[in-house]
């Protein structure tokens, strides 16, 4: 800690947020703005696979996937894997149903299909547009409600729950960022996440008492859907 500094916050997140490990570091409580700010480079590396797989002569489609399967990789497909375990949890089940597991190829079939139809130009901003919207809806979520003291997993979006301040702030980039990746959509995916957020945090409170990490990750889902979605509207 005290080499790193201001950066052992960083290291924390990406330790457990991402698939890189580091066993000098423990299991400290993760900064929600070092959650939210590792989107960039996840973003961005996303970017570069797709655009090297397109400089090698792929099909645009298979370089736009291969990005798309980069950013689930990146993040040791916490959003993924927080959907199933949530739909599980809500069928009172320990192994994945059928249901979860329709839900789950849906939802990739939506993110695969609204990619393809991207312009390759739009790219770097979608997937970074993607990745920090994703997980700032993660943070988003849990600054509405009280810590959440049960996530035992390695890995998850789990943060301590972020001040006014803060998330206001993270909020803002957020929104700077969404808007030069997608224009004038940028402040409707803000919008329509930060509402879907808020009615999944009065679910969750409803029926279990509390947020977990499956609906911070669901959270994250509904960022990520929201901004392909809606990028395709500049398609």
């Amino acid at each position: 800690m005290r080499r790193l500094g201001p950066l052992y916050g960083g290291a924390v997140a990406i330790v457990h947020s991402t698939p890189l490990t580091w066993d000098a570091l423990g299991d400290e409580a993760r900064s929600p703005g070092w959650v939210v700010a590792l989107g960039l480079p996840i973003g961005v590396i996303a970017y570069i696979v797709a655009a090297l797989t397109k400089a090698c002569g792929f099909p645009l489609p298979i370089a736009a996937l291969l990005g798309l399967a980069t950013l689930s990789v990146a993040s040791a497909g916490l959003i993924e894997r927080g959907v199933v375990d949530r739909l599980d949890r809500t069928a009172d089940t320990k192994s994945p149903t059928v249901t979860a597991i329709l839900v789950l190829i849906f939802l990739t079939l939506i993110r695969a299909a609204a990619i393809v139809v991207s312009p390759p130009s739009a790219w770097l901003g979608i997937f970074v547009a993607t990745a920090i919207t994703g997980r700032w809806a993660a943070v988003f979520l849990q600054s509405l409600g009280d810590p959440i003291l049960d996530d035992h997993a390695t890995r998850s979006l789990v943060a301590t729950p972020a001040p006014l301040w803060l998330t206001a702030a993270l909020s803002a980039g957020v929104l700077a960022l969404d808007v030069v990746g997608l224009g004038k959509a940028g402040v409707v995916v803000i919008a329509l996440v930060a509402a879907i957020v808020f009615g999944l945090g009065l679910d969750a409170q409803r029926r279990d008492h509390g947020l977990s990490s499956p609906i911070v990750a669901c959270a994250a889902a509904v960022g990520e859907v929201m901004v392909l979605l809606l990028a395709t509207l500049h398609a």
